[in-house]
């Protein structure tokens, strides 16, 4: 089983506001953008146009972000480097896959049947491709039981 990297979903919240605070958000963005470490001061200066904040609080957030294994954080001279340890694509599909997992445990025949209702809704095609993945995982489910 995969790590996750959360542990809660706010509904009605934007992007990865669904599990990860704002200013987390923010400063998982400005850390995915960068192609190497980032320190505090790179992220404030990132961030500075659209808020103002205190080094200790983009400080602090960043150490939670690296508690919560997102960020790996080493020392270097009087600094923190950070880098993310997923990159932002496996990271919310993390995201999708505990919550439908979550959902299956729970609620799994409502969970499927609103999910078929609304593919369909939205589109057609991915419906029909749908029922193939489904008749190709009946077939494999059926290959197995016979070995």
């Amino acid at each position: 089983m995969k790590k996750r990297y959360f542990s809660g979903y706010k509904l009605g919240k934007p992007g990865l506001e669904k599990v990860l605070g704002s200013l987390e958000s923010e400063i998982m963005e400005v850390a995915w953008a960068s192609d190497c470490e980032v320190s505090v001061r790179d992220v404030l200066e990132a961030l500075k146009d659209d808020r103002e904040l205190a080094y200790t609080t983009v400080m602090t957030i960043m150490s939670r972000l690296a508690d919560k294994k997102i960020l790996e954080k080493r020392k270097e001279k009087n600094a923190f480097l950070f880098k993310p340890t997923i990159s932002r694509d496996e990271f919310t599909g993390q995201v999708v896959g505990g919550l439908i997992d979550d959902l299956l445990n729970d609620f799994s025949e409502a969970t499927m049947s609103y999910f078929v209702r609304r593919v369909g809704e939205k589109d057609r095609s991915v419906l029909e491709k749908l029922e193939h993945v489904i008749s190709e995982a009946k077939e494999s489910s059926d290959d197995n039981e016979v070995e």
